[in-house]
């Protein structure tokens, strides 16, 4: 167990940990992704809900 748990602060030991400068960075882009794919699903999701929309429209017509 004791070499296990020496083994694991070894390999943390060996880890490059990002600068501040970098996190900032690497957190700003994730935020930025994130906004694009929610205004993209956002998109998708309209034009989905649109083009059903619309297609209930002229069927209803049809069924009565």
């Amino acid at each position: 167990m004791f070499k296990f748990i020496n083994s694991i602060v070894t390999e943390m030991r060996l880890v490059t940990w990002p600068t501040r400068k970098e996190a900032v960075k690497d957190f700003g882009m994730v935020i930025q992704y994130s906004v694009f794919f929610m205004v993209f699903i956002m998109i998708f999701d309209w034009l989905i809900k649109s083009g059903v929309t619309h297609a209930v429209k002229l069927l209803v017509p049809m069924i009565k």
